[in-house]
């Protein structure tokens, strides 16, 4: 007979998943561009824009991958797809010192990372959690976003100084290796897909078995096309793929747009990296509130913190204030991840979660696309960000609105 483990595994489960969030694409590849951009621009001539299209790259591959990929945990298991996902984040950051002398290599190496490591984004690890906790699952999905809070806070003063100090190929040397002989190993070691898998239910409940009985319990939900059909599906579409492009196409511009206003490089990465202090800080928190007040209401008053956020930049801030402004964006930057999450498994069920939250996530990730260039499009004709930046806090102000029309949430029984 199994001993019973006076921990939940679960919890373990958590640790390995902050883990592989803190070593994301999101935020070793697509959020430490802007730490490079300068230096390329230096050494190869490129444009912002151009750099800047790396990113869109990678943000289209993920919208065709990621309804692939989800497709493929929901038959296969997380861990299996996962893995090799961050094997290929890895070596393509390997890659792009290697290999690089021309913008073309740069876009080859940044669809890679987004068709081919499209699996080491959060979708595994949020149908992982949402099997193994279901009472705090939102809480639970806090604390393991807050990974990539971490990730967004490191990243930037770390490889600011790998920079500065050895070159701007030694920084993606140093992210390639913390993803190969740290995460994947720790990965493979603690990480499993679901609770069933170790008799047990989601919190830690153990599964009562009966001689001769399946008491195998299948999740409820929609179907990939019954989800397309809902109303519901829609206005998360409209809602995430809106706050993605103001949120994430400042996040790339950040530490160039601060530098350009004459902040130190240093000062700027410091800024950027409280966007990740903040999403660390928040995340927790606004996970503990999703459980016990109805999420959409959450994350409306992130959106309108963020508002504020916006239109400090917009208003030409730099020094202390962009510190303040920072913070202030970092509140739903450390929400949408969260509450896509959340919202996917409350609104559609984990029957079919992966494909759906793949697709959800897919959309997203087409606001991702347009934000870097427009923003980059936009300094390169206008000498400066204003302009989109004010843009930025219109588009916010209607996300807020339409989350509005969420409803409150269906209930689906277990088969």
């Amino acid at each position: 007979m199994q001993q019973k483990s006076k921990i939940f595994y679960g919890w373990w489960v958590l640790f390995a998943c902050v883990v592989g969030l803190i070593v994301g694409p999101g935020q070793f590849a697509f959020g430490s561009l802007g730490l490079f951009i300068i230096p390329m621009q230096e050494e190869f001539g490129w444009s912002r824009s151009e750099i800047s299209l790396s990113a869109t790259i990678f943000t289209v591959a993920l919208i065709f991958f990621m309804p692939i990929v989800g497709r493929l945990v929901d038959r296969f298991g997380s861990k299996q797809v996962l893995l090799p996902g961050m094997l290929v984040i890895g070596l393509s950051l390997v890659a792009i010192p290697l290999v690089l002398n021309q913008l073309w290599h740069l876009f080859v190496i940044f669809f890679i990372m987004g068709s081919l490591g499209a699996a080491a984004n959060a979708l595994p690890f949020m149908l992982a959690i949402s099997s193994w906790f279901d009472k705090y699952r939102g809480m639970a999905i806090g604390f393991a976003m807050a990974g990539s809070g971490l990730g967004y806070a490191g990243v930037p003063p770390v490889i600011q100084h790998v920079n500065s100090t050895f070159g701007w190929r030694s920084g993606y040397y140093t992210l390639a290796a913390i993803i190969l002989f740290l995460a994947i190993p720790l990965i493979l070691l603690l990480f499993r897909n679901k609770p069933a898998d170790m008799g047990l239910m989601a919190d830690g409940v153990e599964k009562s078995t009966n001689a001769g009985t399946d008491t195998t319990i299948k999740e409820g939900g929609l179907s990939r096309h019954a989800a397309l059909k809902d109303r519901n599906f829609w206005i998360l579409v409209c809602i995430f793929s809106l706050i993605a492009f103001c949120l994430f196409g400042l996040l790339i511009h950040m530490v160039p747009m601060l530098s350009d206003r004459g902040m130190s490089s240093t000062n700027a990465a410091y800024a950027a990296s409280l966007v990740g202090i903040t999403i660390l800080i928040v995340r927790v928190p606004i996970g503990y509130l999703m459980d016990r007040i109805f999420a959409p209401r959450v994350a409306q008053c992130c959106f309108l913190i963020s508002t504020i956020g916006i239109a400090m930049f917009a208003s030409g801030v730099s020094g202390f204030y962009a510190y303040i402004a920072a913070v202030l964006v970092g509140f739903s930057i450390g929400a949408e991840i969260d509450l896509l999450a959340f919202l996917t498994g409350r609104y559609f069920g984990l029957k079919n979660y992966g494909e759906v939250f793949g697709m959800l996530f897919a959309s997203m990730m087409l606001g991702v696309s347009l934000g870097p260039p427009t923003f980059g499009f936009c300094f390169d004709i206008t000498g400066n960000y204003s302009l989109v930046l004010y843009l930025s806090c219109f588009i916010l102000i209607v996300a807020t609105f339409i989350a509005q029309l969420l409803p409150d949430y269906p209930v689906f029984s277990k088969e």
